[in-house]
């Protein structure tokens, strides 16, 4: 089954500003493709761009994203791991976007085994729980966004600290 085109699309999800210790966000800056296939079959993948991570942006995604579907035109999709190698020969790092292409293959391989992706790759249906994160803030705000989290139901939460936090009089209830 060979590729025939990539969708790609840019989205800006707005949020509450969120603060870590490398600086605050105001948007997820993601990636969203879609590879087609000649056989009907299509694949989707997504990434979201975290500069002061990995260095890449939404935008420095979107154009390697560009590269990447035009080294795939006419390709096939069954080797992932080769389609992988084309992209890490093409460029070094680049990792995010990377994720977004081998999710979108991923998922024509599950889709044309007929099961869903975490099935195909092994795995067994489970609930997931996830943590809400609370970013750098004052230390009474802080608490408060805690304490509304978990009368909310929340049982994990995940708080951001800095690179220097240092002990305070708050302590946890």
């Amino acid at each position: 089954m060979k590729i025939l085109k990539t969708d790609i699309y840019k989205l800006s999800i707005p949020m509450h500003p969120f603060t870590i210790a490398t600086g605050t966000m105001h948007y997820a800056q993601n990636i969203f493709i879609r590879i087609h296939t000649d056989a009907g079959y299509y694949g989707v993948g997504e990434c979201s761009a975290f500069p002061m991570i990995v260095g890449e942006t939404q935008a420095t995604c979107f154009e390697m994203a560009k590269d990447f579907a035009a080294l795939w035109k006419e390709k096939t999709t069954e080797h992932i791991a080769e389609r992988m190698s084309e992209l890490h020969a093409f460029t070094a790092f680049n990792s995010t976007i990377k994720s977004a292409f081998d999710m979108a293959l991923y998922d024509i391989a599950a889709k044309l085994d007929g099961k869903p992706l975490y099935k195909f790759l092994g795995g067994q249906k489970k609930e997931l729980e996830t943590d809400l994160t609370i970013g750098i803030g004052q230390p009474d705000e802080m608490a408060a966004t805690a304490a509304k989290f978990k009368a909310d139901g929340v049982t994990m939460i995940k708080i951001k600290l800095g690179k220097e936090a240092r002990s305070t009089h708050w302590q946890p209830r």
